[in-house]
């Protein structure tokens, strides 16, 4: 800016400056010519004769005429000059322009000093010259401040992401310092971009880490209860205990496959066509105790020819966090599961929520309140996490999640809506 600035006032100032004194050569050109008619009209008026000396006409002009041009006239350069004109000479640090022509009266040489005008030319060359420079130390100034507030946020963004250290928390990244602030921005977030990576590569490695050892006992307490069932001394009780025991084995397994899944943000590939009927009893049997201690009764209307294709991980997931949810809050009520036009609904007729903390339902950590709850205690566990696990797993899976609540009316009660994708029914 600085650059284009000095440039630009640079050359309006030269072209000033050389119109200025291309004028300054025509007017006094244009001078001498008015100066030889006027003369020459004086001469045949009578008004001047011819002398042996300068006449001088005013105003820096001067003549001689006849002899007194080939042999009086000064500076010396001035005689024996050849009709024609106008000259211009430079001589004992004076600026001359010359008209020689011929008359009835001889030779003629008019002569104008236009030394005060060439000065006058230099100051103004001058003047410009300092114009030129203040011009360009304002736009230097001024570039420099349009700098600074153009990069300043450039450079702010820079030294927060350079101050950011995922990893340790302080002492933040090394960036190399230069004016270049889009390279130094470019680099910080080259270097954050790395150090994330490898947060994140950590991160599933301890993902897998933590999978493997926890399956590794679930695999051991899986056989040990297999091998229990095929004990054929043991009685029905245990044998139900069993049973109930590896179901659960085996929900843990598949809730850890599915929250690894969900940690890493993964698209599901593991889709498969089921039974959402069975899918649904089988969720509803693990609960069954929780539901019977809170008074939530559950009935399960679905279809037993009913088939989706889902990520049968994380549709238990969902069904978890919903109905545990409804056992939690809802309890005693009574509570509805259905299927239709592609919907899953999970209904009961409980107390309601209140209209004002529904959109807030399914924030993290949502301490909000059931219409009849009292006001939660600061040391009770943070609610709302079960319910966003179930919307994120949605969201990931392409489903639509849908609240609806009322606490009056025949309608009283909450109503959670699951719509599939084309593709899964």
């Amino acid at each position: 800016m600085a650059v284009m600035v000095a440039l630009s006032v640079g050359l309006m100032a030269v072209m000033a400056y050389s119109v200025m004194y291309e004028q300054e050569d025509e007017l006094a050109d244009q001078l001498l010519s008015i100066e030889m008619h006027r003369l020459l009209e004086r001469l045949d008026a009578g008004d001047l004769t011819a002398s042996a000396n300068a006449i001088d006409l005013g105003r820096g002009v001067r003549a001689w005429v006849g002899d007194a041009a080939r042999r009086g006239a000064k500076p010396d350069v001035l005689r024996g000059l050849p009709l024609g004109g106008p000259y211009e000479f430079e001589t004992d640090q004076m600026q001359v322009h010359a008209l020689v022509t011929d008359s009835g009266h001889g030779r003629i040489l008019v002569t104008f000093d236009a030394t005060a005008n060439e000065q006058r030319v230099s100051r103004f060359g001058g003047i410009l010259l300092l114009l030129w420079t203040v011009c360009a130390a304002a736009g230097l100034f001024l570039a420099r401040l349009v700098g600074r507030a153009v990069v300043e946020p450039i450079r702010t963004v820079t030294e927060r992401i350079a101050n950011w250290d995922p990893e340790s928390g302080v002492g933040g990244l090394t960036i190399q310092l230069g004016a270049d602030e889009p390279g130094r921005l470019l680099e910080a977030f080259n270097r954050m971009q790395d150090r994330v990576d490898r947060s994140m590569a950590r991160q599933r490695e301890f993902s897998s880490n933590l999978s493997h050892e926890v399956r590794t006992p679930l695999a051991a307490l899986r056989t040990d209860i297999e091998m229990m069932l095929l004990d054929s001394d043991a009685v029905t009780r245990s044998r139900n205990r069993g049973e109930r025991m590896l179901a659960t084995v085996d929900e843990i397994t598949a809730t850890i496959a599915s929250t690894r899944a969900l940690s890493e943000w993964q698209t599901p590939s593991r889709r498969q066509r089921m039974a959402l009927a069975e899918l649904v009893e089988g969720v509803l049997e693990g609960l069954q105790a929780r539901a019977d201690q809170a008074g939530l009764s559950m009935v399960n209307r679905i279809a037993p020819a009913q088939r989706v294709l889902v990520d049968r991980y994380a549709l238990l997931i969902v069904l978890r966090n919903l109905i545990g949810n409804a056992i939690e809050h809802a309890a005693p009520a009574n509570l509805t599961i259905g299927f239709a036009d592609g919907e899953l609904s999970i209904t009961d007729d409980g107390p309601g929520i209140d209209a004002q903390a529904l959109p807030f339902v399914f924030d993290r950590y949502h301490r909000g309140r059931y219409s009849d709850e009292a006001p939660a205690d600061d040391n009770s566990e943070p609610r709302g996490l079960g319910l966003a696990i179930a919307r994120r797993i949605c969201k990931q899976q392409g489903w639509l999640i849908n609240l609806e609540s009322d606490i009056e009316g025949p309608l009283r009660g909450t109503r959670f809506s699951i719509r599939f994708d084309e593709n899964s029914t």
